[in-house]
């Protein structure tokens, strides 16, 4: 589709260098030119076509973009799905504040756990979806933690740009299951009890993300 995409771009971009090449040459003459009004003609049939065609495959592409979010999102990968129902196992990680966050002090809370990347679309557009989940409650209620493997610099400097407001932490190496998501972004919502209540992946609308965080405990 982009490439299908592109050509219909260059086709509109040559379609307007006509034009622009057919006037000049009709402005620069006196009386009619047939040659070059029809040059102009095609041109301008050639800028329309290419910007209808474009339009649609633009939108072709949007739509098949979501498709394909959706599969991610229902095709939670098993080795996550497997811990669902399961104790949470101990998190314990340094935020980019320089704040220790473990699981076990975060009981009686609910907690997301949010497995993301900066350079991960769906990761950066479903961030304002938790940042309002984040300001629409309390931390006696919610407490939400974002993770990426990427080094802290790269992560202060998006924080900073995108007013992330919730605990980022940079980590590697974590223990299972935290280890274990095979895409980005995964998120873990965590009861009040601490069990693994579900494991979602890829990208998820506010309204979505709500459910899941006010589901009632495991």
């Amino acid at each position: 589709m982009a490439f299908l995409f592109s050509l219909f771009v260059v086709g509109a971009f040559f379609g307007i260098v006509g034009l622009v090449l057919g006037w000049i040459h009709i402005a620069g003459k006196r009386g009619g030119n047939i040659m070059a009004w029809w040059g102009v003609s095609l041109s301008v049939l050639g800028i329309i076509a290419g910007i209808s065609l474009g339009v649609v495959y633009f939108r072709l592409g949007r739509e098949f973009y979501k498709s394909m979010a959706s599969i991610a999102s229902a095709g939670q990968g098993s080795a996550e799905a497997d811990w669902e129902g399961v104790l949470a196992p101990e998190l314990s990680a340094t935020t980019l504040d320089g704040r220790t966050i473990k699981l076990s002090e975060l009981r009686g809370k609910r907690v997301v756990v949010d497995f993301w990347a900066t350079w991960c679309g769906p990761c950066v557009k479903e961030i304002p979806h938790l940042v309002k989940l984040y300001n629409e409650t309390s931390r006696e209620q919610l407490e939400i933690v974002g993770i990426s493997d990427e080094p802290e610099a790269t992560l202060r400097q998006f924080v900073k740009q995108k007013g992330v407001l919730y605990p980022i932490v940079s980590a590697k190496d974590l223990a299972s299951p935290y280890k274990n998501h095979q895409a980005i972004p995964t998120t873990f919502f965590i009861d009040r009890k601490g069990v693994i209540q579900s494991v979602v992946v890829g990208y998820h609308e506010f309204d979505q993300l709500k459910s899941l965080v006010l589901a009632e405990d495991y």
